[in-house]
């Protein structure tokens, strides 16, 4: 089938008579985050300023169907980390919906329990143009594409042009630059004992030293 896109926010429309307010623009961002890095928060706080989202959920990964060895450091940790990356950011928040669900976690399900507790929000699905290629691939993906809207991110070398899934999804490209850095460097730099404070916010940093994280 073929996908849709809709105009970016901030390109001019014309106006309408409404008295509804617009619903509420709310970003899924999931991922390992094994660590989160300073490219994540940048990332999500320009989606932010570009006026493409308006909050940001963080989503730490239980058991990543298409990862079925990792994550190497624990939920509570990985969580903690999140928390620690996003003290200070605006709208930005954490959730450990996935950390708590057993057997893998995929995102459909998780998309439906955040539609009753965000009845009246759009739900925009962040990810990157290498993960939206394989998008039709993805478990229930027909009813995920019904339930969000995406947001897809350059990453993995995949261009946009040739990223296109098989499916009728409403989806946008993200008007940012690449994220140059991934949490697999960051756990080499670890474990190699080259700096790596530069790769992630200050008190993630503290974090993997105190538990002594990525040395093996």
């Amino acid at each position: 089938m073929p996908t849709r896109i809709r105009s970016l926010p901030g390109c001019s429309k014309m106006a309408t008579p409404s008295s509804e307010p617009d619903p509420l623009r709310l970003g899924i961002f999931g991922g390992t985050f094994d660590p989160p890095h300073l490219g994540h928060v940048s990332l999500t706080r320009a989606l932010q300023e570009s006026g493409a989202l308006d909050e940001i959920l963080w989503i730490p990964a239980g058991v990543p169907p298409h990862k079925p060895a990792s994550p190497r450091t624990s939920p509570e940790l990985r969580l903690q980390m999140v928390r620690a990356a996003i003290d200070g950011c605006a709208h930005q928040s954490v959730s450990d919906i996935e950390l708590l669900r057993e057997g893998p976690s995929y995102t459909v399900d998780t998309l439906r329990a955040l539609r009753s507790e965000y009845p009246k929000a759009t739900p925009v699905l962040i990810m990157g143009s290498d993960q939206f290629a394989e998008l039709a691939g993805w478990h229930e993906a027909e009813e995920l594409v019904q339930i969000a809207e995406v947001c897809v991110l350059p990453r993995g070398g995949v261009e946009l042009a040739t990223a296109q899934p098989r499916l009728d999804v409403v989806w946008r490209a993200a008007d940012v630059a690449p994220v140059d850095v991934s949490s697999s460097e960051i756990r080499r730099h670890v474990r190699e004992g080259r700096p790596y404070g530069h790769l992630v916010p200050m008190a993630v940093a503290e974090i993997i030293e105190r538990e002594g994280l990525y040395l093996e």
